[in-house]
């Protein structure tokens, strides 16, 4: 009798839960884009190297590599060879979310000749990170899910209870050219599909290659010269 009443309740409760969603405008799911490295790598060991571009090559830099994107910005630069991201997803509603590989928005942006700036690198030791991600070639423009064990996936599929969360990340490379771009992230709430836009707080990211400029290692707080042309 108890499980005949669950199977009739179940399905009544959750119609319940979505049709308030609806009256009361209250949205199933959150997506919270956490954009500052020293944040997305919180509690993992100093193994994340970092590079910037630059327009001029700086006195000083931060000690800590995860500091470096948000210092750049803050001087003018951005993120070189890599932009990571850690993203956040919070059920308020018992629901199954389905995440797609997202569609990539982007520009292909002018260097000028030669390249101005400079690609500034602080390298570390270390095993490679590798969390399960949407990887991002903009180069290519491709976008693909890879999982922890570095195989290849076609989405997320997430049975999430209320106040459950899940946490993935991003990873956007390119190894030339200056890419302005952000995301739309494509996910399916209760069979209900949404989009999610991902970017710099309501502008594009813009990420730089390496190749073709003089790169400079952070060594002994000193800067040394690395022509990556």
């Amino acid at each position: 009798m108890m499980l005949f009443l669950a199977a009739v309740i179940h399905p009544v409760s959750k119609r319940l839960e979505a049709l308030s969603r609806r009256w009361y405008g209250v949205q199933a799911v959150s997506v919270h884009i956490e954009r500052d490295p020293s944040i997305v790598w919180a509690g993992f060991p100093n193994w994340i190297a970092a590079s910037a571009w630059l327009p001029e090559l700086p006195a000083h830099a931060p000690q800590h590599p995860t500091d470096w994107s948000m210092w750049a910005k803050g001087i003018g630069g951005a993120d070189a060879a890599m932009t990571c991201l850690k993203i956040t997803v919070t059920c308020r509603e018992m629901v199954t979310v389905v995440v797609d590989p997202p569609k990539l928005r982007f520009e292909h942006l002018p260097l000028g000749e030669p390249p101005k700036g400079v690609v500034v690198t602080c390298r570390v030791g270390g095993a490679a990170v590798e969390p399960r991600r949407i990887q991002v070639d903009l180069g290519f423009g491709t976008t693909r899910w890879v999982g922890a064990d570095g195989e290849q996936m076609q989405s997320l599929s997430l049975a999430l209870d209320k106040g459950e969360t899940e946490q993935f990340y991003l990873f956007a490379s390119a190894s030339e050219g200056r890419h302005k771009w952000h995301l739309e992230l494509p996910i399916l709430v209760d069979g209900k599909r949404e989009v999610i836009r991902i970017d710099d707080d309501g502008t594009p990211f813009v990420t730089y290659g390496t190749d073709g400029f003089t790169e400079y290692l952070r060594v002994d707080d000193e800067w040394i010269a690395r022509d990556s042309s």
